[in-house]
């Protein structure tokens, strides 16, 4: 166990949107599954011609929005097979711990050129229309407490994360009107960000602390910017790419995570509270850094070259790491292979993971093999943290499940909710295409 000195961090969450859906066409693609607590799964669809997320962008950074039969997305309930919900023309989902809200962007296609907004889909309701998270310019005109009519939409909003309670997203916009700490509708607008550049807004559903979600009462919602830590006052918004910010929320949603590039360097930063918000700068490398994978004060991540954390001297060699902000802990997981898409369960602990390795060892201890392992394909493994013992791996499934589970599929991108779930959902890819699988791990029973 390495001990670390304290760190601040930041992160951020983004949202996405909702829409009917038609016959749709051909599916090439499963993506970026994310797992509730009570079975339910959602995923990114992408259709013919295969693409990698809902926009493109050039050098430049500007974004272009794919045409409809392109992307997707799914929810799909593993105990009742024939409740699902899908959307079109949507990318990014989340879904909280109960499985009862979806958040996602979706293209909105009313406007010229084309723009994205960020949406909730209360997946308790089927006949609920998807709430819109990035709206601004309302007003109460009667002096009620109600906001009057529908809310503008933001100029755009993109790549959305929710907490496990519901209670925050995440989103980037460029758009500095969104601002609205009070929750009043008049908020002093953002600064506008450089060229290329995009805001984190932290979107509270119940900033009343009613109890309630209720985003048509004066003060019942928020959205504030994520503040940029070298200004003390609060009033300059940290001002990230679009194409390298990595958000995420933990279960309760006070804390955040997300990876960034500076231009020059790859940091990693915390925020503990997103109600007060002062991000900490955790680690940087000349490498990218994973997406972070929040659970309390616990942060999961990958670091594809040697990294430095902040206050330390030494640099630190790449792997899989978990870092707990509270104790000033780390946990360093080595392997002889390339690693990818660290994940949390929702409490912390037990580490998902894909990887090529045929050996690991934890903290500098000895190397375990894998005797049965295939070198250089992708399993998804599964570890508890607190023994620091291996208890799942995709292994099982390729002896006992052989003609599902083929020896040279990929299997990668795990997702896990809380550990005592005992569910885990990743993607297998077989012939070029990727399909979403979830699995029990105490039995190893295929539900999906």
């Amino acid at each position: 166990m390495r001990f670390l000195p304290c760190w601040t961090i930041l992160l951020t969450v983004t949202v996405v949107t909702l829409g009917t859906f038609g016959q749709a066409p051909i599916v090439t693609n499963e993506l970026l599954p994310w797992l509730a607590d009570n079975g339910v799964v959602t995923w990114q669809e992408l259709y013919d011609p295969r693409r990698t997320d809902m926009f493109q962008p050039s050098v430049l950074f500007p974004v272009s929005v794919l045409p409809t039969p392109n992307i997707g997305l799914r929810a799909f309930d593993s105990a009742n097979p024939n409740t699902f919900v899908a959307v079109s023309n949507a990318g990014r989902p989340q879904v909280s711990a109960d499985g009862r809200w979806l958040v996602f962007y979706q293209a909105d296609t009313t406007t010229n050129p084309p723009t994205a907004q960020v949406y909730v889909k209360d997946m308790t309701d089927p006949n609920a229309a998807p709430r819109l998270i990035s709206y601004k310019g309302w007003t109460d005109t009667d002096n009620d407490n109600i906001r009057d009519g529908a809310p503008t939409p933001s100029s755009g909003a993109v790549l959305p994360a929710i907490s496990g309670s519901g209670r925050i997203v995440v989103f980037l916009s460029q758009d500095g009107a969104l601002n609205d700490p009070k929750g009043d509708g008049a908020g002093t607008p953002a600064p506008a960000p450089p060229p290329g550049r995009w805001l984190i807004y932290i979107h509270d559903r119940d900033a009343d602390n009613s109890g309630s979600f209720d985003d048509a009462k004066v003060g019942g919602t928020t959205t504030r910017f994520l503040p940029d830590p070298s200004d003390p006052t609060g009033n300059t918004p940290l001002f990230v790419r679009l194409t390298e910010v990595r958000l995420s929320l933990d279960a309760t949603g006070r804390a955040l995570a997300f990876s960034v590039f500076t231009g020059t360097a790859w940091q990693l930063w915390y925020v503990p509270d997103v109600q007060s918000p002062t991000p900490t700068l955790i680690a940087q490398s000349n490498a990218p850094f994973s997406t972070p994978s929040l659970a309390g004060s616990r942060l999961a991540f990958t670091a594809s070259g040697a990294f430095q954390f902040t206050a330390t001297s030494q640099p630190s060699p790449p792997g899989v790491y978990v870092v707990d902000n509270t104790t000033n802990q780390s946990i360093a997981l080595q392997t002889n292979g390339v690693n990818g898409a660290p994940a949390l369960s929702r409490d912390g602990n037990l580490l998902a993971l894909h990887s090529t390795m045929t050996a690991y060892r934890m903290n500098g201890g000895n190397w375990v093999p894998f005797p049965n392992k295939r070198n250089a394909v992708e399993d998804v493994f599964a570890f508890d943290l607190a023994t620091g013992q291996l208890v799942w791996s995709t292994l099982a499934l390729r002896q006992a499940n052989p003609n599902q589970f083929p020896p040279y599929a990929p299997c990668v991108n795990p997702t896990l909710p809380s550990s005592s779930v005992n569910l885990i959902a990743f993607q297998q890819i077989v012939n070029g295409q990727s399909r979403v699988r979830i699995v029990n791990t105490a039995t190893s029973a295929i539900l999906r």
